[in-house]
């Protein structure tokens, strides 16, 4: 009985940790969703030279600011048409859009302007020793401190990352208590051997049963 409610009682703990991660994440993603700054359009001001107009006001972004490009192909869901999904990474942050946006055609002149390859991952090459992976995974990190959305107020960029790192966080414990619950640690819970020789006289071994029936 000691055993199977401490079972009990640590499913218990395990499900109630789970639900709380679960709500933590769902709260963090509401409150992203809040904080993020929609692209409402992408104008040509000079050759080289573009302004993004957010919700709080016009960004300009050149040739120069532009880290990383990722590209990425999908169906729409219900027509089925082909849509491509672009994210621009640049000093002041990125840029979100696809080919169904207004804007696609600038938004798809500023990568061709840097991008002469079209590469599904377009990287800014510094050191031109390391390998395309090495390249990709260094760019990666140095893009990390502007992963936040375009225009975003600068009082709201600590936010948002105080806000990502509770999401990991969450995810991490969330995902260590899931495993310790699907895969529960019986390391400290002894098993006894005979467990039925030492509650019923009626299962004993065979030399006891034969003293008895001597005696």
């Amino acid at each position: 009985m000691v055993i199977k409610r401490s079972l009990i009682e640590r499913e218990r703990i395990a499900g109630a940790v789970i639900f709380l991660s679960l709500f933590v994440i769902l709260i963090s993603m509401l409150s992203i969703r809040f904080l993020d700054v929609k692209v409402s359009n992408i104008e040509l001001v000079d050759r080289g030279l573009y302004t993004v107009i957010t919700d709080y006001g016009p960004v300009n972004v050149s040739q120069d600011d532009i880290m990383r490009i990722e590209r990425t192909y999908t169906k729409s869901a219900i027509t089925g048409i082909p849509v491509e999904l672009d994210k621009i990474f640049t000093t002041k942050g990125f840029i979100y859009f696809s080919s169904l946006d207004p804007f696609f055609n600038t938004g798809h002149q500023l990568i061709n302007s840097v991008d002469f390859e079209g590469k599904l991952i377009w990287v800014r090459t510094i050191d031109s020793a390391k390998t395309q992976i090495q390249l990709q995974n260094a760019n990666l990190k140095a893009v990390q401190p502007f992963s936040y959305a375009i225009g975003t107020p600068s009082k709201h960029t600590s936010i948002l990352f105080s806000i990502l790192f509770i999401q990991y966080l969450t995810l991490t414990i969330g995902g260590i208590t899931l495993l310790i619950l699907i895969f529960p640690l019986r390391l400290g819970i002894p098993t006894p051997s005979h467990p039925f020789t030492q509650q019923d006289p009626d299962y004993l071994p065979a030399d006891e049963s034969v003293g008895a029936v001597a005696k």
